[in-house]
């Protein structure tokens, strides 16, 4: 028999929980039992996300080997619930930046490491940018050096 002959062997996708995490290579236990060490990781360019343990994944054999698989897709216990249209990207600590319909909502604290620039209002619990300003700009001075304003910033109920 030609050994160019026969017919492809072909592995079909298996799905595992991981048990070692890290960047690259993961530790990965089959649904049948078995343990595959140094799966790398394979994610869509530009994004990045740490598998935690006992995540499900994905894995695909290349070249239909079964010692030579790659991970593929993955997903975590963190159950995300939305809404129709929306896009939501989260860690597995809860923290999410929600895409929906008309805005962008982000669920905590939030570092810019650079400029922003608003076509609109900039405002927190107390009122806007906009309010403030024009407190500040009606304020007074006496003879005797600086007063205060006459009406105190925060004073606007925002929205």
């Amino acid at each position: 028999m030609n050994p160019f002959k026969q017919a492809p062997v072909i592995r079909q996708a298996l799905i595992g929980t991981i048990k070692r995490t890290g960047n690259k290579a993961l530790q990965v236990l089959g649904l049948s039992g078995e343990l595959v060490d140094d799966v790398p990781l394979y994610q869509q360019a530009g994004f990045a996300a740490w598998l935690p343990k006992d995540a499900e994944v994905v894995m695909l054999p290349m070249s239909g080997r079964a010692r030579n698989f790659v991970i593929v897709a993955g997903r975590d216990a963190v159950a995300v619930e939305l809404s129709e249209g929306e896009t939501v990207v989260y860690n597995q600590h809860g923290v999410e930046l929600r895409l929906s319909k008309d805005k962008v909502k982000i669920n905590t604290d939030l570092e810019v490491d650079g400029n922003i620039k608003a076509t609109g209002d900039v405002s927190d619990k107390l009122g806007t940018m906009n309010q403030m300003r024009t407190v500040y700009n009606t304020h007074g001075h006496g003879n005797m050096g600086a007063a205060p304003p006459a009406t105190k910033m925060g004073a606007y109920n925002a929205f």
